[in-house]
């Protein structure tokens, strides 16, 4: 009997457990769209220890109400002063991992989520915020389920056989960006799950060459991808060929991407 009362006890406080930043953490700041996403997920945006996230992050202006920062290696003097005793989320990248070690009383915690797809994107930047994460077990497991019923829905939305070209920016004067987006995130993707023909190249961006366009089919797709970040904005624009894509986090690893994606694919 009391086995059995300790297992409702049990599940009950579980049930209850409120997801939150670990005791012994004062302040956080989340530079990275990835971890900020996540927050944003866990319903932690409004959490008294979140003081400031990135401009760069996809979040509307009415969903954070603390500080916003320019980001990256943009960051002033005053703003890293301001973040001292605070445990400070970034990507990854070697000018901004050199500039949070030089400085004392910050706690930088990277996040890796290059050549990574979608899921695995996620699942990096959940390994690294959920060690100073308390009670957010079920709601990580729920992200991971609206992950995987994501990726489900965009395989069977992709037509069979689909030539497209992924470009970072937006169509200019019928200008086509010169970056193309091969092999990272959710193009990596749908290349392993051989859903999609595109640019070939190994590398995960690469400026691409009119060579190489020409050996792709002519009724290729041409998608440009613009991340809409804090505006919110929300946009297919297609004429002929070419379709711009605009979307909140569309360039950020992880779950708007593929968010960002699925959005896509539900207008082919």
């Amino acid at each position: 009997m009391r086995i059995f009362l300790s297992l409702i006890l049990l599940i009950s406080f579980k049930s209850f457990a409120v997801c939150e930043f670990s005791p012994g953490i004062a302040k956080v700041v989340s530079l990275s769209g990835s971890s900020t996403v996540l927050f944003k997920e866990l319903n932690l945006l409004n959490h008294q220890k979140l003081i400031g996230i990135s401009i760069f992050n996809p979040i509307l202006a009415d969903e954070f109400a603390g500080k916003v920062y320019p980001g990256g290696i943009f960051l002033s003097r005053e703003a890293l002063t301001q973040m001292k005793g605070s445990l400070v989320f970034f990507d990854e990248g070697r000018e901004l991992s050199k500039m949070f070690r030089s400085i004392s009383g910050i706690e930088g915690e990277e996040i890796k989520t290059r050549n990574l797809t979608p899921s695995e994107a996620m699942m990096a930047t959940i390994k690294v915020v959920s060690n100073h994460l308390s009670g957010c077990e079920d709601k990580i497991e729920r992200l991971k389920v609206k992950m995987r019923a994501l990726e489900k829905e965009l395989l069977e939305k992709i037509p069979s056989g689909l030539s497209v070209v992924f470009y970072l920016g937006e169509f200019r004067s019928g200008r086509v960006p010169e970056m193309v987006m091969a092999n990272d995130g959710v193009v990596k993707w749908l290349r392993e799950k051989k859903k999609i023909q595109t640019y070939p190249s190994s590398l995960p961006y690469v400026n691409w060459s009119s060579k190489l366009m020409m050996s792709l089919p002519e009724n290729t797709l041409h998608v440009a991808i613009k991340d809409s970040g804090r505006s919110g904005e929300k946009e297919i624009k297609r004429s002929s060929r070419k379709m711009t894509l605009v979307y909140p986090g569309s360039l950020v690893p992880g779950l708007t991407q593929m968010e960002a994606l699925l959005y896509w694919a539900r207008s082919l």
